[in-house]
């Protein structure tokens, strides 16, 4: 099933525009991309959250992070694009065959865990967070690099990793 669905969302976003959108939005997924982004945001706009929340923020991503990366290797899940040729499958992989793992998805876990904390520190902004870490794990289906399973799975390690963070983070808060 998680193949099947890879292969019919692979190809319904496989259109110049699809391409150019989700090559862009993929950049979100990228920790120094989201801290370029992030960062200035939070320091023009609330530097005592930026001071008190950049730590556990941080810490949150890389840690889980690591976990996926030490994932990705015990699991050794082949990307789509080896996959389908061992199907003799076509599928749309606009930039190239990428190396490495499969399961999970880096670039959801990033994206995901960044969304997750920004979202319990500012949850009338929520919706948007949330919108983008989306878009992030669609793009690596309709780019051809991570079935839909790597990105749910990446998306449920950063957004735990980022809820436990922010729950240490508001407890040390409290005590001071």
């Amino acid at each position: 099933m998680d193949q099947q669905l890879f292969l019919w969302m692979n190809n319904a976003l496989s259109g110049t525009f699809a391409t150019w959108f989700f090559g862009a939005i993929t950049w979100l997924g990228n920790g120094f991309v989201l801290a370029l982004l992030i960062l200035p945001a939070m320091g023009w706009r609330d530097r005592t959250g930026l001071r008190a929340h950049l730590l556990p923020l941080v810490a949150s991503v890389a840690i889980t992070g690591v976990a996926v990366n030490v994932a990705k290797v015990l699991i050794g899940r082949a990307r789509p694009p080896i996959w389908a040729a061992s199907q003799a499958l076509e599928i749309h992989v606009p930039f190239g065959f990428p190396t490495g793992k499969s399961f999970p998805s880096g670039h959801a876990q990033t994206s995901f865990g960044a969304a997750a904390y920004l979202s319990l520190l500012y949850p009338r902004a929520a919706p948007l967070f949330m919108l983008l870490a989306v878009l992030v794990g669609i793009s690596r289906i309709a780019l051809g690099v991570h079935f839909p399973s790597d990105v749910v799975a990446g998306a449920l390690v950063g957004s735990l990793g980022s809820w436990a963070a922010f729950r240490w983070s508001k407890r040390r808060l409290k005590r001071r």
